[in-house]
């Protein structure tokens, strides 16, 4: 009965991994939408510099000047929306794809000095661009490894739990499946409890970290129940009289 409980455990252990495994896919989905705001929050020390760099080139005596018309228009607006709303203007940069860049650029400019500071302002917003995407990758590759590590252990100890056999296997496997089921709830707790802006400002996510600990813990395991695992259960005892 208990080693039942144990299976039906780690199975559904397997199945959310499963569940996570298949959000990170999902683009509207609560876990992408909130590391991509993680991501955009992470920007914002990339971008505010940007926003005022632009707005001094436009008040210099001289370069001010040289960028005017549809081009200064255009900065500016871009300058204005940034102001209102920063992350509503990294999430449009975001998810913009080409045309957004497009908006950036200025083939009009012809003045030697106007156009090595505009390029450079187009440099910083492709930069902020990939930041951003590399940014929201990142997380979401660490949450899919997260994902498919507690997957691939529990379906494992699912397994080790079906056909472990004597008392010493079944009292290995129970430290294992304690210690598997301790990892995931913690786990899943750091990654819904954390702050995200913060661990991801220090690129303070789990990693391989996290599969190189839990398949230390599972090799270890496995060593010590092998030597038992597929024994024969005990024989049941004979009746009076037989030999």
């Amino acid at each position: 009965m208990f080693r039942k409980l144990l299976i039906a455990l780690h199975l559904a252990g397997a199945a959310l991994s499963v569940a996570l495994f298949v959000s990170t896919f999902v683009a509207k989905g609560v876990i992408t939408s909130k590391a991509r705001a993680a991501a955009i929050e992470k920007s914002r020390g990339a971008s505010d510099p940007l926003a005022t760099r632009l707005q001094e080139t436009l008040e210099r005596p001289v370069l001010g000047k040289l960028i005017r018309g549809k081009v200064r228009e255009r900065l500016e607006s871009e300058l204005a929306d940034y102001r209102a709303a920063p992350e509503d203007w990294l999430g449009r940069l975001a998810e913009g794809g080409a045309e957004r860049a497009k908006a950036f650029d200025f083939p009009e400019i012809d003045h030697p000095l106007a156009r090595k500071a505009v390029d450079s302002l187009i440099s910083g917003v492709s930069d902020l661009r990939r930041r951003l995407e590399d940014s929201y990758r990142s997380l979401i590759f660490d949450l899919r490894l997260f994902a498919a590590t507690n997957l691939v252990a529990f379906v494992l100890a699912a397994f080790l739990a079906r056909v472990a056999a004597t008392p010493r296997a079944r009292h290995w496997l129970l430290g294992y499946s304690f210690v598997m089921l301790l990892a995931f709830a913690a786990s899943i707790f750091l990654y819904v409890d954390q702050n995200w802006t913060w661990n991801i400002l220090r690129n303070n996510h789990m990693g391989w970290g996290y599969p190189a600990v839990l398949g230390v813990i599972t090799l270890y395991g496995i060593i010590r129940i092998t030597p038992e695992l597929f024994l024969s259960r005990p024989p049941a005892s004979t009746h009076p009289g037989e030999s």
